[in-house]
């Protein structure tokens, strides 16, 4: 089917062609939307394209702030960032295509594996880090770091990736302005109270993601519900390097620096993060 007329009641499928683009796969699917694999007609491109569900497209102030806060990330670029290659609206339906990485999704790979080896732990937090800085650097807040939104390409090289479209049951997501978004493993305490996302609450996400590469799981993984709401806002994490003989207090310390409950009291920066690791690291 080609998809060009005002959108209807029914999803896109595999098969589809939605303006210049073929949807060739499935990715992934939640509450906000659909991630296809798909190609750009004209020119084979492979692409990830992210497509806004039926009834979030019928409203005009999310569909509005969605391209805007699309076309605004495409302008960052970065070489550990996916890059966003096209974003706007066919038919009704609001779309954002960004570049194809093969590889493997972090998530996976900690599922996989479990806890990396301490290079593997500095070089995410580096390369990451480094993209999340660039974000900051030009004033964009990510608001849902996490391991299933970074991918380990087939380079080894780490890409952050997604603005929070397809998400499942399991999570919080930013459906209308003045919500929520993020993943609540990775939730800043400040985002639990109801404050808005800064950077700050994206180096918290970081540093639980980080903390999940080394202990080969997020700091209150054995919590569940409310009780891991409670917490990210009163618990101090467990020690990340507990079951590890190549770990120091030194590293520890710079990985639960990221995870204070007070934002002030946090590095500055994504890049003063990862620098202090490497420097405790270092020390060992």
């Amino acid at each position: 089917m080609t998809w060009n007329a005002p959108t209807s009641a029914r999803e896109l499928a595999v098969g589809d062609v939605f303006g210049p683009y073929r949807l060739e796969a499935l990715l992934g699917e939640g509450g906000m939307g659909l991630v296809f694999r798909a190609v750009r007609e004209g020119d084979d491109a492979e692409v990830a394209l992210k497509l806004l569900k039926v009834d979030l497209a019928e409203d005009d102030t999310f569909k509005r702030r969605f391209i805007h806060e699309a076309r605004s990330a495409a302008e960052v670029t970065h070489e550990n960032l996916v890059p966003i290659l096209d974003a706007g609206e066919i038919g009704g339906r609001p779309y954002l295509a960004v570049g194809y990485v093969a590889g493997e999704t972090l998530d996976e790979r900690v599922k996989r594996d479990g806890a990396l080896p301490l290079e593997a732990v500095l070089r995410l937090a580096e390369e990451v880090g480094s993209a999340l800085n660039e974000l900051h650097d030009r004033g964009l807040v990510h608001r849902d770091i996490k391991a299933a939104n970074i991918i380990v390409a087939e380079s080894g090289e780490a890409m952050l990736t997604d603005f929070g479209l397809a998400k499942g049951q399991a999570y919080t997501v930013l459906t209308r302005p003045g919500q929520v978004l993020g993943t609540l493993d990775y939730l800043a305490p400040e985002l639990i109270r109801g404050h808005p996302a800064t950077p700050a609450s994206d180096i918290y996400a970081l540093g639980c993601t980080v903390y999940e590469c080394a202990a080969g799981k997020t700091p209150f993984a054995d919590q569940v519900g409310f009780q891991k709401g409670i917490a990210h806002l009163e618990e101090t994490p467990p020690d990340p390097g507990a079951e590890r003989d190549d770990w120091s207090p030194a590293l520890s310390a710079a990985l639960l620096a990221t995870l204070a409950k007070e934002p002030s009291d946090r590095p500055q920066s994504a890049n003063e993060f990862a620098s202090a690791l490497r420097a405790a690291a270092t020390q060992s």
